[in-house]
């Protein structure tokens, strides 16, 4: 990172790769307080419609010349050190900062920083967060990984005392972060193409947690034991929550019903009173105490934050009802991991469907060949499994896996999976397949939703 600037006096910024949610989030930010923002991406995207639409300059495609004039420019950790772009911007002297380092100055200036962070859920708890300070009048800026209604988007900037956004740990990402609370859902394998296994990831989060400082907070889920493990001799105020024994929030006597999950909220042994969310499932349940917990440590009375939390509906592609198809309910959910597939299905159940049917795109090779046997035995709660090709986002296709691995490997336990290979061919079985009383979730990262949106598009077609 080059010598600090001066983010509140405006000047010209470069995004390198501006069209992530994350960086376009940011771009939205510095160019709200008057900055002029330009920056290139490879292809066109809603984000970067938006952004023009705001005033910026978006290229497509990467040129060195795209950032002659900028006053610094940012990139993402995804942009290879060859890039013409950042090539010219260090002939030229310009300060050049790493997405993460940019969005740790901004947290920086904040009273209340918050850096969300954890194997899964970062997104949902973080818009949750953003909507209860927002609802409580705190005026926050909130940057998401994902699309929420609430804020038309993924990024609404304010002019409060609140920072709130997600931390990511891929590629030691969140050590830039400056945060004055920091939050840890859960720590799970994942991202071995950079970590080495389980314990290089809890000592990156040990680090993430080492940022907050002595008079901050780190608010920690209990029921994992690989977060406990983290917690020990930690300088700042340690505040646990969960749904089992021995934290200091609880989630108790649970009611788990479709689309809404409702529970007793005790703090240190004294029930605080009862409250309900608009998403299913005991992940989400977990996801809002962590909130409750963090509204708890910044001020905010018990029955503002049980009212405003209960006006969370959930952000785009998690547990997202898209419609009916011959009578079946149709959802997307962006599970890629495990963990979030056993999360997601659980929550399923309480849908009481005849038949509970996903459609799972693998998300990148090296993510399937390292948790191969977990993915085979991950969705015991689904009738019917359809395995699409994998997505491979970053990676080329070295690694000696296929989707037909999963499947092979999966027909060993589970009654009815199948290997389908393209999105199409999973939308033309499902046309004759799906039925009354059935429930379709379509989950993964990369673009499976497109399978859903194919019969949706089929079934007004026959209007």
């Amino acid at each position: 990172m080059s010598s600090k600037l001066d983010w509140k006096t405006p000047k010209h910024i470069h995004f390198v790769g501006i069209g992530g949610i994350s960086m376009s989030a940011l771009a939205t930010i510095l160019q709200q307080r008057g900055w002029r923002v330009s920056g290139s991406d490879l292809k066109q995207s809603s984000f970067t419609d938006r952004l023009v639409d705001q005033g910026a300059i978006i290229y497509l495609g990467h040129k060195a010349e795209h950032v002659n004039g900028a006053d610094v420019v940012v990139y993402t950790s995804a942009v290879r050190p060859d890039n013409p772009e950042l090539i010219r911007a260090h002939e030229l002297g310009i300060p050049v900062y790493v997405r993460a380092e940019l969005l740790g100055e901004l947290m920086a200036e904040a009273e209340f920083g918050i850096a969300i962070a954890g194997s899964h859920g970062k997104t949902t708890t973080t818009a949750m967060i953003g909507l209860m300070l927002e609802r409580a009048n705190q005026d926050p800026t909130v940057l998401v990984g994902g699309e929420l209604d609430a804020i038309k988007g993924n990024v609404k900037v304010g002019n409060g005392r609140f920072l709130v956004a997600e931390a990511c740990e891929y590629f030691d990402s969140f050590l830039s972060l400056q945060p004055f609370v920091g939050v840890v859902l859960n720590i799970d394998v994942d991202h071995l193409d950079y970590f080495r296994d389980l314990e290089h990831i809890k000592e990156t989060f040990r680090r993430f947690a080492l940022l907050v400082p002595d008079n901050g907070y780190l608010i920690a889920c209990g029921d994992d034991q690989n977060v406990r493990d983290i917690l020990p001799d930690l300088p700042c105020s340690v505040i646990t929550y969960g749904l089992k024994d021995n934290v200091e929030w609880q989630a108790a006597d649970l009611d788990l019903s479709p689309g809404k999950s409702t529970f007793s909220v005790i703090h240190n042994g004294q029930l605080l009173g009862r409250m309900s969310i608009k998403v299913p499932g005991k992940h989400n349940v977990s996801n809002a105490l962590a909130a409750v917990a963090l509204g708890n440590a910044v001020g905010l009375p018990f029955s503002i934050i049980a009212s405003t939390l209960g006006q969370y509906e959930g952000t785009h592609r998690r547990f997202d009802y898209l419609g009916t198809y011959h009578g079946a309910l149709v959802y997307d959910d962006y599970a890629h991991h495990p963990s979030e597939i056993r999360a997601t299905l659980d929550a399923a159940k309480s849908y009481g469907a005849k038949r509970t049917i996903c459609v799972f795109q693998p998300h990148t090779y090296t993510r399937t060949k390292a948790l191969l046997n977990d993915f085979a035995n991950a969705f015991s709660e689904a009738d019917i499994v359809l395995l699409t090709d994998i997505y491979a986002a970053r990676e080329k296709d070295t690694y000696g896996i296929s989707t037909r691995d999963l499947a092979k490997e999966m027909s060993k336990t589970h009654p009815d999976a199948r290997y389908v290979g393209s999105l199409e061919d999973a939308a033309n079985l499902l046309s004759g397949e799906l039925g009354k009383g059935d429930l379709l979730i379509t989950m993964g990262a990369g673009d499976v939703h497109h399978v859903a949106e194919m019969l949706l598009a089929n079934n007004r077609q026959a209007l």
